[in-house]
């Protein structure tokens, strides 16, 4: 049984009580201690996309870097390119949104460290031996870091459900191929007979994939990399996935790459913390703004990122007396991915909650 930290938040509190009470969390965790002055840290976490608010706010990451500063010099932010095409697609305009964001040096203390390359070409293969990888093709730089802070917003999702520590491992410290290597499996349809020729997928479309051809959308499978942009653009339900399919083996495949996250910094030097707030019913790569689904709960933190993810969706469904995540994506069982994530040695799905209360002297 996994131990995780929780500490309450309430609707709308100030970003400097957050922060505080996420840097109370850090220091709970059997993790500061193991950091030695040389060692290098990352702070992995999601810079927002263009037009989106739900990110993780800089103030909250400038309180976690400043504790980690007090242990070693070499700390640093890292994220990397996506698979869609866009602001975050190579480095160099990656980081300008970062800092347009308010993730900058001068503004954190810690630089910004894009960790698959200029275009997201650079990988390791990372032996896992899972159902679906032996080895998957995790960003470069992570076999260099000796401890890394996942900092996770959780969300809705459209391919898992909901996303959490084990997404952000998965899909965010893969390569751009490791990402593809995972949504290679969910390619859409268009129902010729719900379609309206509207052209809304189209234009959204990150690869250009989809055309208008005879008033309807037709999808070219040569160029779609399954990112999923159009199965929630589409409001009236005309692009259709295999969910039973596709989804499960996705989130298989997933929870294979976090398992190689973890393993090429080793399982043993991250620690995790969950935001639970503002969860809105897509995740924080849409450029777009979306209302929150459910109140604001909390901060979890914990060594396990099976146990966290569990215990971060367990809370919001005691919270709201319903699963919104179910409810925004009906035909995508969530829990799948946790329990692949636990056969495969991820960690464990049952856990013991220690409340905490930060006290007002935490920076």
């Amino acid at each position: 049984m996994s131990k995780v930290y929780f500490a309450k938040i309430k609707n709308k509190e100030s970003v400097f009580s957050v922060a505080r009470k996420a840097a109370f969390l850090l220091k709970k965790i059997d993790f500061l201690d193991s950091i030695g002055k040389k060692d290098f840290i990352a702070v992995k976490t999601h810079f927002g996309e263009v037009d989106n608010i739900g990110h993780i706010s800089p103030k909250v990451i400038k309180n976690i870097v400043s504790i980690l500063k007090g242990r070693s010099d070499r700390v640093f932010l890292i994220e990397t390119n996506t698979l869609y095409m866009g602001r975050r697609a190579n480095s160099a305009e990656h980081i300008m949104l970062a800092e347009k964001h308010g993730f900058g040096i001068r503004n954190i203390g810690a630089p910004i460290i894009i960790a698959d390359g200029l275009k997201g070409r650079g990988f390791n293969p990372i032996e896992v031996d899972g159902t679906h990888f032996k080895k998957v093709k995790i960003a470069s730089d992570l076999i260099d870091y000796d401890f890394m802070v996942c900092l996770s917003h959780i969300t809705g999702h459209m391919q898992s459900g909901f996303g959490g520590a084990i997404k952000n491992l998965g899909m965010g410290c893969a390569s751009r191929a490791g990402k593809l290597e995972q949504h290679s499996n969910v390619l859409p349809s268009i129902s010729q007979g719900a379609c309206i020729g509207c052209g809304i997928c189209a234009q959204w479309c990150p690869e250009g994939a989809i055309d208008i051809k005879n008033g309807k959308a037709a999808i070219d499978e040569n160029k779609c990399i399954g990112c999923g942009e159009c199965t929630v653009i589409c409001k009236i339900g005309a692009v259709e996935i295999k969910w039973s399919e596709a989804i499960k083996v996705f989130q298989e495949k997933l929870a294979e790459y976090a398992l190689g996250a973890s393993k090429a910094v080793g399982q043993q030097n991250i620690c995790y913390i969950n935001f639970i707030n503002h969860i809105t019913k897509d995740c924080d790569c849409m450029s777009r703004s979306e209302p929150p689904i459910c109140n604001d709960i909390g901060i979890l933190a914990s060594k396990d990122p099976v146990a966290l993810d569990q215990a971060s969706v367990d809370m919001v469904i005691k919270n709201n007396g319903a699963d919104v995540f179910k409810k925004g994506y009906p035909n995508i069982d969530w829990s799948w991915h946790l329990k692949h994530a636990e056969r495969i040695g991820l960690g464990h799905r049952t856990y013991e909650i220690e409340e905490c209360k930060a006290q007002r002297n935490i920076p």
